[in-house]
């Protein structure tokens, strides 16, 4: 009970700081908001004209670069990226990735990651223990990426229930905007200390006439992040290669045709001595991630009239992720207890492909209108689809001693097989929304939407995939969904608006929920199996936002609180019965996907940034930022915390800049303790053997980084970054939920101790 008044204090006293800053400044000329949006409402306009919470965040900020997925959730209030570390017991036995985003304390499928528009595939656990994460995508790549809080299926349908990330790569004319030459080029080389890794990136632009290209490239070669404790990580290095091209012809200055080519391979290897014991000698292993795109683009562009904007995309994606495993063991052989053990040397491979490949196409007019003497900015389109997603596995296992072909089962297994059946999803959508000036100045904007959706999910039932199912049949899905949107912006003043929104979001199940299949049938003391659910629902929610935005010569702030209810929410391979009661292989404990009845999240966001110049004029170029989240989330039908909710963060910044000429940010994160978990979840991941296992809940920590850039010259430029200033040694809770607190090697899924980052740039 003591944090709740501590957290309302904090939420209140941001509310009149921004109302003390905007009694102040009411005199202050208006200042214009900057950032430009494109993935709240689909067309390009000012965060300030837009009725939801999102973020845009440049990639390239100087004072907070971002080089990778947990970059963006270092200074972005309501934010994380859980990560895998490649070890053992409960946690993901995978090599180290970005698991999934986290918004709002959804994660996983419910939140979208786009590039360019294009989705991007999805996330898929296999059981915990051979997870298919987020990695697909390199950073250095793209120019901006917008982060989109709340359900936004009316723009994008399902998987967008929880929030959108949206990473945009750069055009030419934004390259060559204000830029008095015809070509364009720059290296830069960066050193991070956590991971030993080194990234170089050459880009460069060129134009002539009506054509434009831009291109980048980027290698990046590192380690495994060393944890701040006493015990090391699971070793490992990786090397990523990716390129991003892009062609535009502009035969008017009405029409745009372009063509934008990317291609991104990440391999890792890795070794995990956490896993020897006596009987297990050792693994290790090898991943391999590509992804290819291109994309096929037409823009329209009128000042006026009915097609104000036209938008047309063709874009083919291909992803792989290829993993091969060598595991040295000693297995037990001959009778079992009380007999005296016999253990034999063995070797054993495995091998599993998945590929996701698909087409995706959109079409979207923005016209403009008066109806009723109202002006009307009206949008609608056509979004379709189709992904083909495939995963096989294989299995063998040999002698470890004359290295001769034994065979190829493994805890009841036989393979080859199939983890889930290979799937085919359409997904095909019309969409329209409204945005209406609802009174002669301008000062309130109502905007409705509408979208119709069809999401199919056609699947083969192959021999291959019945090696695990025995003789249950995959289940399908197929489902037409309608979600309303409904906004509502009132501009205060120039500088200043109230914001307010309902979505209504939904999130189809993927092949994974439905028909993931993992069995142990001969491994004591727990037997377990799982089984698809032809009963499966569609979950769906109503989403509420409020919130206030200004930005004037004497502060920036933003404000909001939202309110989230959830039907059927889907619980992914949840026990249909207590996995510690007793199993046998002829009854073992079924695995299931289900739908929670009622599920709620809520919370509240505030940011604040003050130019203190503005104040006292000896402390110009200063600026003050604050920046907070806060959120609770229930599983209404259970009365059980939601464990993917994180705990409260607070964000507050002084930095100054000089003309330009060179910069500097001290960063202070507070992560509040975990007060709300529910510890019972760990139970369900037991193998049932002593002692049982107690959540850990990582204590609450303030971290400290200090961050600066210097331009050496007019083509020349440093930057550098010290993070976890004072060492302290802490965990999230998003990478640690699944992890028992009695285990001894806890200090090595702690975050790096004091590190560094250092980066040189070359323009010319």
């Amino acid at each position: 009970m003591k944090t709740l008044p501590a957290r309302l204090t904090l939420i209140l006293a941001t509310f009149a700081t921004a109302f003390s800053v905007r009694a102040q400044t009411a005199a202050d000329p208006a200042i214009q908001l900057d950032e430009i949006t494109v993935s709240a409402t689909r067309i390009a306009q000012p965060v300030a004209d837009v009725p939801a919470s999102v973020s845009v965040l440049r990639l390239n900020d100087l004072l907070n670069p971002v080089a990778n997925l947990r970059d963006l959730a270092r200074s972005e209030p309501g934010v994380s990226v859980p990560a895998a570390f490649g070890a053992t017991g409960n946690a993901p036995r995978n090599f180290p990735a970005a698991r999934s985003v986290n918004i709002r304390g959804l994660d996983g499928n419910r939140v979208l990651i786009q590039i360019d528009g294009v989705r991007q595939p999805e996330q898929f656990t296999f059981g915990n223990a051979q997870l298919i994460g987020r990695d697909y995508f390199e950073p250095s790549l793209y120019r901006t990426a917008e982060i989109l809080k709340g359900s936004a299926s009316a723009l994008y349908g399902s998987d967008a229930v929880g929030g959108v990330l949206s990473f945009i790569s750069p055009a030419p004319a934004a390259l060559f905007a204000g830029a008095k030459r015809d070509a364009l080029a720059g290296v830069s080389s960066t050193y991070a200390s956590a991971t030993r890794e080194w990234t170089h990136t050459a880009s460069g632009a060129a134009r002539a006439g009506g054509v434009s290209a831009l291109a980048t490239v980027t290698h990046r070669r590192g380690h495994e992040a060393e944890p701040n404790g006493a015990y090391p990580a699971d070793p490992s290095s990786f090397k990523i290669d990716a390129a991003l091209v892009r062609a535009d012809f502009a035969p008017t200055k009405d029409n745009l045709l372009f063509l934008t080519a990317e291609t991104f391979t990440k391999t890792t290897n890795a070794s995990f001595p956490s896993l020897v014991t006596t009987t297990f000698a050792g693994q290790t292993g090898r991943q391999r991630i590509t992804r290819d795109r291109a994309t096929l683009g037409y823009d329209f562009t009128s000042g006026s009239g009915y097609f104000r904007n036209v938008q047309a995309r063709l874009s083919w994606q291909g992803a792989k992720v290829r993993e091969t495993y060598e595991t040295r063991q000693s297995v037990p052989v001959g009778a079992p207890p009380p007999a005296p053990q016999v253990f034999a040397p063995r070797l054993r491979l495995r091998d599993s492909d998945f590929r996701n490949r698909g087409v995706s196409a959109s079409v979207q007019v923005e016209s403009g209108t008066r109806i009723a003497d109202r002006a009307h900015r009206i949008l609608w389109g056509f979004d379709g689809s189709r992904t083909k997603q495939k995963r096989n596995e294989d299995f063998s296992q040999f002698d470890g001693v004359t290295g001769a072909f034994l065979n190829k089962i493994f805890v009841g297994e036989n393979f080859p097989l199939k983890r889930i059946p290979d799937g085919k999803v359409d997904r095909y959508a019309f969409f329209a929304q409204d945005e209406i000036t609802l009174d002669a100045a301008q000062r309130f904007v109502g905007t409705w939407g509408l979208r119709a959706d069809h999401y199919k999910l056609s699947v083969t039932n192959d021999g291959l995939y019945q090696n695990l199912a025995k003789g249950t049949a995959p289940v399908g899905f197929d489902e037409w969904s309608l979600a309303p949107k409904l906004g509502l912006l009132w501009r205060v003043s120039a500088q200043e608006s109230f914001f307010a929104r309902y979505h209504r979001g939904f999130r189809n199940p993927t092949n994974e929920d439905l028909n993931g299949s993992i069995v142990n049938l001969t491994t004591p003391p727990v037997f377990y199996r799982t089984r698809p659910n032809p009963a499966l629902k569609e979950e769906t929610s109503d989403s509420f936002d409020v919130g206030m935005r200004a930005r004037r010569a004497g502060a920036t702030y933003v404000v909001s609180v939202f309110f989230n209810d959830y039907a059927n929410f889907i619980e992914t391979f949840s026990p249909t019965r207590d996995p510690q009661l007793p199993s046998t292989p002829g009854d073992p404990v079924i695995y299931q996907s289900k739908n929670i009845r009622r599920a709620r999240v809520h919370g509240a966001e505030a940011t604040v940034e003050l130019p203190l110049g503005h104040y006292e004029k000896a402390l110009a170029g200063f600026a003050w930022s604050n920046s907070f989240a806060w959120s609770r989330g229930d599983n209404r039908t259970d009365n059980k915390p939601l464990n993917s909710i994180e705990p409260p963060k607070w964000v507050s910044a002084l930095s100054y800049t000089s003309a330009n000429k060179w910069g500097v940010r001290l960063n202070g994160t507070t992560h509040a303790p975990q007060r709300r978990a529910d510890k019972s979840a760990i139970l369900a991941l037991w193998d049932g053997r002593p002692p049982t296992p107690a959540q850990f809940v990582p204590g609450g920590v303030t971290l400290f980084d200090f961050s600066g850039y210097w331009h050496v010259s007019e083509h020349v430029r440093l930057s550098a970054g010290l993070f976890n200033l004072t060492d302290r040694q802490y965990w999230h809770w998003q990478d640690v939920r699944e992890l028992d607190r009695g285990r001894a090697d806890l200090q090595r899924f702690a975050q790096p101790g004091l590190n560094s980052r250092v980066t040189a740039t070359v323009s010319f």
